[in-house]
């Protein structure tokens, strides 16, 4: 055997676990790092991805939350020779090098939680083979807890179905029995956290539902991002992806950016009511009181400019979400 034929059979394999806008995301099997490749849409930074993520746990490490923020973030530069020549062997042959984030891999959930989710939502004629599909490994649930599910809304196929990046809508939610209280508050400390302390608007972010750590007991001790449930197990909430952030300003202007950003994303946050919509009043009551109580404590008291800021945020989602300003400001007008 020759000694490239050794190197090749040696060579740890990366497989594709994610692909989003921004690019493909990659792994080793049973890796902790995910790799996410520049390969994707054009107008979407990993540089900024990288800048804000650092942004983000800087911030985490001054505030305990509940959710999880991948660590370890690293940018590999196209032109990284050392790293690169590690590592294009590990991706498919006709890979290229580009500009990749290296930063923890979030676990997908185990596998009787994936087959409890293809069990009850998968439609009957596809669940063998989603059950038997390799990608399907990959399952991270997106909790959506600002839009509840219509059923005959499907626009994929009838048997369309996939577990990477499953939407769970509030209703599903609901009729699972999901701690939905909870999560609307640790959605709404990790929100708090990013306006006044990392000062980014937090737009296009996503939070989802995965596996948990492996922690030490020291870190177990302390640890409480990790909920327990009959349907989805242990697992963890874990927000990602912040290439579309940008800084804000603690002003009017700075608020009418993060608000639009809010009602522009996917619709994992509670969104405001008439107040009569029980029991989503409930939930956007929850959250509201939750951010504007962990603002509080994060706004320094001796800028008394900045005291109403979180106020003013709310109101102003509140204000576009009456006037169905969701989702119809472009994208492009909110990363330029």
């Amino acid at each position: 055997m020759t000694s490239d034929s050794q190197q090749d059979s040696t060579t740890i394999r990366f497989r594709r676990i994610g692909q989003g806008f921004c690019g493909s995301v990659w792994a080793a099997e049973e890796g902790t790092m995910a790799m996410k490749r520049e390969d994707g849409g054009p107008g979407r930074s990993l540089l900024n991805d990288y800048k804000m993520h650092e942004l983000v746990l800087d911030a985490v490490s001054e505030k305990k939350l509940s959710v999880c923020v991948p660590r370890w973030p690293k940018f590999v530069k196209n032109d990284d020779r050392c790293w690169w020549n590690t590592n294009l062997s590990s991706f498919p042959a006709d890979y290229t090098t580009c500009n990749v984030l290296c930063s923890e891999r979030i676990p997908p959930l185990p596998q009787e939680v994936r087959h409890r989710l293809i069990d009850r939502y998968c439609p009957p004629a596809s669940v063998s083979t989603i059950k038997a599909n390799d990608a399907d490994r990959d399952c991270l649930v997106r909790p959506y807890l600002g839009r509840r599910k219509i059923q005959n809304e499907a626009r994929r196929g009838r048997n369309f179905f996939s577990l990477r990046n499953y939407p769970l809508h509030l209703n599903q939610a609901e009729d699972l029995g999901l701690p939905i209280l909870e999560y609307a508050r640790a959605m709404a400390d990790t929100l708090a956290m990013m306006h006044w302390m990392a000062r980014i608007d937090a737009n296009d972010v996503e939070f989802v539902l995965g596996g948990v750590r492996t922690k030490s007991d020291s870190e177990l001790a302390s640890d409480h991002s990790e909920y327990i449930h009959d349907f989805l197990g242990t697992h963890s909430m874990w927000v990602l992806d912040f290439d579309c952030c940008r800084p804000m300003t603690m002003d009017d202007a700075g608020i009418d950016q993060a608000a639009r950003a809010f009602l522009r994303n996917d619709p994992f946050f509670p969104r405001p009511t008439t107040g009569t919509e029980f029991p989503d009043s409930t939930l956007w009551t929850e959250f509201r009181n939750r951010y504007l109580e962990s603002s509080k404590n994060i706004v320094p008291g001796s800028c008394l400019a900045y005291l109403n800021l979180p106020g003013k945020f709310i109101q102003r989602v509140v204000e576009m979400h009456e006037h169905g300003t969701d989702r119809k400001t472009s994208a492009d007008a909110l990363i330029s």
